[in-house]
């Protein structure tokens, strides 16, 4: 499965998942569009290695904590549309070098608490 992986990813993985990464900043980019960049943003370390996506971002709790979606509105106005697209061109950049692949990786599955400060996604 790693080898497939690798393949995958040397021929196609990294040019789709670049197109995939700049759709869903589009989208997001939209008020319309939000759910669905960051539906694609949460799938992007699986289009760019066929790496089924993790959460990562929990509390101890189980429970989902939320943050006013005033404040989460604000916040991507103000900085979430540009930190998510200057994690994204890193975290790309990362996953197009073989040794940054991990970390790219682990950058790219923030990209939706980047930008809009979902806990759970």
């Amino acid at each position: 499965m790693f080898l497939l992986r690798i393949i995958y990813f040397l021929l196609v993985g990294w040019w789709v998942g670049f197109f995939a990464g700049i759709f869903a900043y589009l989208c997001c980019l939209t008020i319309i569009g939000i759910p669905i960049g960051t539906y694609i943003f949460n799938r992007l370390p699986q289009i760019l290695t066929l790496k089924p996506p993790k959460n990562y971002l929990s509390n101890s709790g189980g429970r989902d904590i939320e943050i006013n979606i005033f404040l989460r509105a604000l916040y991507f106005f103000l900085i979430g549309w540009w930190l998510g697209l200057l994690a994204f061109k890193v975290g790309y950049l990362l996953c197009i070098t073989i040794i940054g692949m991990p970390l790219g990786v682990f950058i790219l599955n923030r990209i939706p608490f980047l930008m809009t400060l979902k806990l759970h996604f």
